[in-house]
């Protein structure tokens, strides 16, 4: 049977039918009432605060006053000569989504990287996310960002420019020809540090053994999630980490053993962070709020321990839809893909329990591009058991991508029975004992269908893309069954009708 899940707003449209699946809650919740632990001690759950605005260093005119200064100071004359221009390199813009389709032309752009709190204010507190107190909660938030004054931006987004900025010690690994070297690096180092100094941004610079002799460093380090099925932190792949100062981050990607190097170097100290998202999927903490991990201001590398909490929530759900959009999945189809015509998949993460559900997905959402497609409840449940519910929406998903109408029209055993079957097979090729239970429309038809596992049955050696491929276009059961028959040639297929009899 199909259970709706309730949204968050009506929507009512005589063109769309809006269908809802939601997975019933299948093992008993963990106990309540422990505390998350990371490597630092940043506040990571909950809205940010910001404190005052502060000056702008990297103003162009600021700039111009440092350049000043230096030279004024500069008792031995070995700036005099230099002739510098202090002209805008970058503009730090403010974007004003209106809709989710608006946010989501923004972060077509790759190169963007985009930020939910303005870049020049104080973080009183840090927290998962930030939404701007004077925007409706439904409504995205104001998105940041510093741009090179070259960059063509997506159209169909306002935006105002906040400053317009002189960034002379930017160091990425582009080619030379893309970087920002307007001057020579003495001179880089006097102009920043005096511009710091007359905007009162000024700050000690201590390296991690204690040194003061400042040299560029790269951000790198380890993050890794807790899994309470092996006992032990896992690298967590496909992470991307990135390391802000003012203007100018730097981000890397985590490998498989959960390893990152980022794209730059920095003279002085930096913020990491993490943002719960790649191209294709989102994870969200609030209606419209990207989850992020605030982690500290530092120098050197930054390892990661995540374990409990939201934030263990977040990285097991990141884990899984990393898994179903970019490593193998048995010959599936991959699930709906960002692209001009579409946009990420959002999965909204509740940190809460939920005694009725433990995911639901809403195909309309995503297709409208309102709101989030898939829900996540019950941080409680064991890694294998969240990691196993992501995989069954996101095959919801997938087949919604692959039947589109057939889907939102089909018997809910066909719906649910494909998602469970593609739930065991993806979350077995992490957690090998991994068996989900059967009841319902939540059948086991496609795992006896593969190995034949019991009660009778006398089915197997089909493939689960081979029970894919005979899914589309088809609605009931009785039509899936035929389709698999008639579609592949398999010595059990005479045993068909008496498999489907059994768990219909």
């Amino acid at each position: 049977m199909f259970k709706k899940t309730q949204l968050q707003f009506l929507l009512l449209l005589s063109v769309v039918a809006m269908v809802t699946f939601s997975c019933q809650k299948d093992t008993v919740l963990a106990p309540q009432g422990e505390v998350e632990v990371s490597v630092d001690k940043n506040k990571t759950e909950g809205l940010m605060k910001l404190g005052k605005q502060l000056e702008n260093p990297y103003a162009v005119d600021n700039m111009i006053k440092a350049l000043e200064s230096v030279k004024n100071k500069d008792a031995s004359g070995r700036f005099a000569a230099e002739n510098i221009q202090i002209e805008t390199t970058h503009r730090y813009l403010k974007f004003a989504p209106k809709t989710d389709e608006e946010l989501d032309l923004l972060k077509n752009d790759h190169s963007l990287i985009l930020y939910q709190y303005p870049l020049d204010y104080e973080i009183l507190e840090y927290g998962s996310s930030y939404h701007d107190p004077s925007l409706p909660t439904d409504q995205p938030t104001y998105q940041y960002a510093s741009v090179p004054v070259s960059h063509e931006l997506p159209t169909g987004v306002s935006y105002e420019v906040l400053a317009e900025l002189f960034i002379p010690d930017e160091d990425s690994d582009l080619p030379a020809t893309q970087n920002v070297r307007p001057i020579r690096q003495d001179l880089v180092e006097a102009l920043v540090d005096e511009s710091l100094r007359l905007t009162d941004n000024e700050e000690t610079f201590t390296s991690n053994d204690g040194a003061t002799e400042r040299g560029r460093w790269r951000p790198a380090g380890r993050i890794r999630l807790w899994d309470d099925v092996f006992n032990n932190y896992l690298g967590l792949e496909g992470v991307e980490v990135r390391a802000t100062r003012w203007f100018t981050t730097h981000t890397g990607i985590t490998n498989a053993a959960g390893y990152y190097s980022c794209n730059g170097t920095f003279k002085k100290s930096a913020n990491y962070s993490i943002i719960w998202e790649r191209y294709d999927f989102e994870i969200r903490d609030g209606w419209l709020s990207r989850a992020k991990y605030n982690g500290p201001k530092k120098t050197g590398d930054w390892n990661l321990n995540i374990r409990y909490g939201a934030q263990e929530f977040y990285g097991t759900i990141f884990k899984a839809a990393h898994h179903y959009y970019y490593k193998d999945i048995l010959g599936l189809r991959r699930p709906p893909q960002n692209g001009f015509w579409n946009t990420q998949l959002k999965i909204r993460a509740h940190n809460e329990a939920n005694s009725d559900i433990n995911g639901s997905h809403c195909a309309a959402c995503r297709f409208l591009g309102l709101g989030s497609a898939i829900q996540m409840y019950n941080p409680q449940r064991d890694s294998d058991d969240t990691y196993a519910t992501v995989i069954h929406e996101i095959g919801h998903a997938s087949h919604w991508k692959m039947s589109g109408s057939d889907y939102n029209n089909g018997d809910g055993i066909v719906v649910e029975s494909w998602a469970r079957g593609v739930q065991r097979e993806l979350t077995r090729m992490v957690y090998s004992g991994y068996n989900p239970p059967y009841f319902g429309n939540y059948t086991g038809v496609v795992r006896d269908m593969i190995d034949g596992f019991g009660w009778n049955d006398q089915v197997s050696g089909y493939t689960i893309r081979q029970i894919e491929d005979s899914l589309e276009d088809e609605r009931t059961w009785s039509n899936w069954e035929n389709a698999i028959r008639n579609d592949h040639v398999n010595p059990t297929e005479n045993n068909l009708d008496d498999l489907f009899d059994f768990w219909d």
